[in-house]
């Protein structure tokens, strides 16, 4: 007997197609009454630095400041994003990892959540975003539950 998924990570890269992800995961979630979870992580790939490049460290201030101002921004568009599922009647929360490698932070998230799928937007568009097959991998061999792809809208659709 199938059984309907109750919990859905997405992993969400804050753009405007992304939205058709999240609409998807509450679309499954939502008819059982469960609940989403949103999992960012800052600057898209995850890959922060905690110090500037050495052609920032004149200006190291200036360089925290507009890192500062960069996670706020991710922070309020994921929130934008949450309260979109929420408007919709679907119970949902947002998680945005700072540092890291984002495959790890997402398993983390899906084991601690119990959740009993993860959703992951692809868009065939070739740019410097594109998720590495080794991560896809890697999230799909560690990962507690099923890991599905999901083709995302070009942005330039938007």
């Amino acid at each position: 007997m199938f059984q309907m998924a109750t919990s859905v990570l997405t992993v969400t890269d804050l753009t405007s197609a992304s939205y058709k992800l999240v609409s998807f995961a509450a679309l499954i979630a939502g008819p059982t009454d469960g609940e989403v979870v949103l999992v960012s992580t800052y600057g898209g790939g995850g890959s922060r630095r905690s110090e500037p490049p050495p052609s920032m460290r004149d200006n190291a201030d200036g360089w925290r400041d507009r890192v500062e101002a960069r996670l706020r921004q991710e922070g309020q568009l994921l929130e934008r994003q949450r309260q979109w599922c929420a408007d919709r009647g679907v119970r949902c929360r947002a998680e945005l990892y700072e540092e890291g490698h984002w495959p790890d932070y997402v398993v983390q998230s899906a084991k601690r959540s119990g959740v009993d799928l993860i959703l992951l937007g692809i868009q065939l568009s070739g740019g410097a975003d594109q998720l590495s097959p080794i991560d896809v991998r890697r999230l799909a061999a560690d990962a507690p539950c099923p890991v599905s792809m999901v083709r995302l809208p070009a942005l330039a659709a938007f």
